[in-house]
């Protein structure tokens, strides 16, 4: 595994000290050629042909081409390696490939020594980077770049050509959920994400601590698959990945740490610190729910509401002080309550301040806790129903209370409900029942009936089950008389009917809760991701749009220019040295790799 590690540089300048533009004239035939490759709408890869001597490069990034080379405009010095450096403390895996003295180092075996004892392997001396990818760009915007050799005896160099990149406009987010768990019964891992398809995944879940921190749900599973996160986003860079915080299961904690300042900048530095290690690109948080709502077990209060929007502004200023070092915009997004009264509690033009965009998890609206049958996720709410809530009701809720709907993601489920012991009346639907049946993962105890839609579709194909239509709530189910089980599910026609209800109230996308629920086993179909790129207009990869544009809901084919270059740039009238110089505010890393 490669990994090509940044350090970022950021420098202040006290004082300016001139440099002799005429002791290093632009020679052409010695200019650097800059070269781009478009990766999404918010990330470019910039490669350059190396100068010998070189002992780093500086990148400069301008949206004009006026005085592209000052100072203000220097967005990353890249240095010797293009791997991390040893920390002290961390614990590394075999392939981690680490620069400490000098040299590079391959770990053998799960290590925390330092390099050149046991558990280590020397590679080779480190070498200077040539290529660099630039993930912090918005949509549908002219950047130029330049790069700027500087030599070991500290001269600078000629300065590369100009290259030119004009960014896709920022598609609509297509966000699933990964779990876990996912790696043992389901056998899907990592590599099984269909990574072109989607624009972000959410890895679910990380645990709050009762002291603030946040470490593993999954002591086992957990660092091995953030691992191979790190790997698959230098793969695909224009994928965002972000770890998922708490879940139904682990939100105990969530009053508590949101309640103490020292706890809420304790749980905004250890999971930004995870963040970081794996070259991730931000943090989801799954409270579920402030003040009640979630689990008996969880501690509440009564300021829960108020607490959650402080513990958003601890999680910005901590991301945002690691995304100045690292010289990229990390996330903070939210999973949300469908229920406006769990949603009223928190203060929404508060909230929306910190946090990039929310998940609203428009799902569960009937399960083994409803008095009857009914929908997991209705679109429109059926007068026929006894139960509550519908997909519409929640985001019309939000849509009052946010002014920016793209920030609002549409959540739909890729998993079924089930329940046993139904009467036949009325094909199951609104129907007394007693239990649930056995899952596709587990027994009823287990599982409480919830079962994967690749299941639920063999079923009704073998004709187990037959499946019918609710013309009010636009979604399907399920019944078997003989079995007098009855099942709520979405289907490929349901998930393109709610992908069109996001485009039709200019939402910000869709959300996936959880993409392994979609894949029979031992295949690499997934019908209602399916279902939901072609009611997008999508072709693969999605993160260059090919047919809708965030913010609306008109269809617009897509042109990528091709990035371009010019004549070189002059080198700045004034540069670095003399003792007016403060360097450096930190040092971090950002992995990428160039398939």
């Amino acid at each position: 595994m490669v990994r090509l590690i940044v350090s970022i540089l950021l420098l202040i300048l006290a004082l300016s000290a001139t440099v002799d533009v005429a002791e290093h004239p632009t020679n052409a035939s010695d200019t650097v050629r800059l070269s781009g490759e478009i990766l999404g709408w918010d990330a470019v890869n910039i490669t350059w042909s190396g100068v010998e001597n070189a002992k780093e490069y500086e990148i400069y990034r301008s949206t004009s081409p006026e005085g592209l080379l000052s100072p203000e405009n220097l967005i990353v010095t890249v240095n010797w390696s293009n791997y991390p450096k040893y920390h002290s403390g961390w614990t590394y895996i075999p392939n981690d490939t680490v620069e400490y003295g000098g040299k590079l180092w391959m770990a053998t075996n799960i290590t925390s020594r330092e390099p050149g004892g046991e558990g280590w392997e020397a590679l080779g001396d480190v070498t200077p980077v040539t290529f660099y990818a630039d993930g912090s760009l918005k949509g549908n915007t002219t950047y130029y770049y330049a790069v700027l050799p500087i030599l070991r005896n500290g001269r600078k160099e000629s300065p590369s050509s100009t290259l030119i990149v004009h960014t896709p406009p920022q598609p609509y987010r297509v966000i699933v959920y990964y779990i876990s768990w996912g790696v043992y019964a389901r056998k899907f891992y990592v590599k099984d994400i269909p990574w072109e398809r989607v624009t972000h995944v959410n890895y679910a879940f990380l645990k709050p601590l009762e002291n603030g921190t946040v470490t593993w749900a999954d002591p086992v599973a957990d660092p091995s698959n953030l691992a191979a996160f790190k790997e698959f986003k230098a793969r695909y860079p224009a994928v965002k990945v972000l770890v998922s915080v708490g879940g139904w299961t682990l939100s105990k904690y969530f009053s508590d740490i949101a309640a103490d300042p020292d706890m809420r900048r304790e749980f905004a530095r250890s999971v930004t610190a995870i963040v970081r290690k794996y070259s991730l690109d931000g943090v989801d948080i799954d409270w579920e729910y402030p003040e009640e709502g979630g689990m008996e077990s969880n501690h509440v209060r009564k300021a829960d509401g108020k607490n959650f929007v402080l513990l958003l502004k601890t999680l910005r200023e901590i991301l945002d002080e690691a995304g100045r070092k690292d010289h990229k915009h990390y996330l903070l997004t939210a999973a949300v309550s469908p229920d406006p009264g769990i949603a009223g509690r928190v203060d929404w033009s508060k909230a929306m301040k910190y946090l990039d965009f929310i998940n609203v998890m428009t799902y569960d609206f009937a399960g083994p806790w409803s008095e009857v049958t009914g929908h997991n996720a209705p679109l429109y709410h059926n007068p026929n129903s006894p139960l509550p809530g519908s997909v519409n009701q929640s985001i019309s809720w939000y849509l009052e209370h946010i002014n920016d709907p793209t920030k609002i993601t549409l959540g739909v489920p890729f998993y079924a409900r089930s329940f046993a012991n139904v009467p036949p009346e009325n094909h199951g639907l609104f129907q007394p029942y007693n239990g649930t049946p056995d899952g596709t993962w587990g027994p009823a105890g287990e599982t409480h009936g919830a079962m994967d839609y690749w299941d639920v579709a063999q079923r009704i194909e073998k004709g187990i089950y037959k499946e019918y239509w609710d013309e009010y709530s636009k979604v399907p189910w399920a019944y078997s008389e003989a079995r007098r089980v009855f099942i709520t599910f979405d289907s490929p026609r349901s998930i393109s009917l709610k992908t069109k209800y996001m485009l039709n109230h200019t939402l910000g996308g869709v959300m996936v809760w959880e993409i392994t629920s979609d894949r029979k086993p031992g295949t690499n179909e997934h019908p209602l991701l399916k279902a939901i790129l072609w009611s997008l207009g999508e072709k693969e990869p999605v993160w260059i749009p090919d047919k809708y544009v965030l913010g609306s809901n008109t269809p617009e084919k897509i042109e990528i220019a091709e990035p371009t270059t010019t004549t070189p740039p002059k080198p700045p009238e004034s540069g670095i040295c003399g003792p007016g110089i403060i360097v450096l505010l930190g040092v971090s890393a950002l992995a990428f790799r160039k398939r």
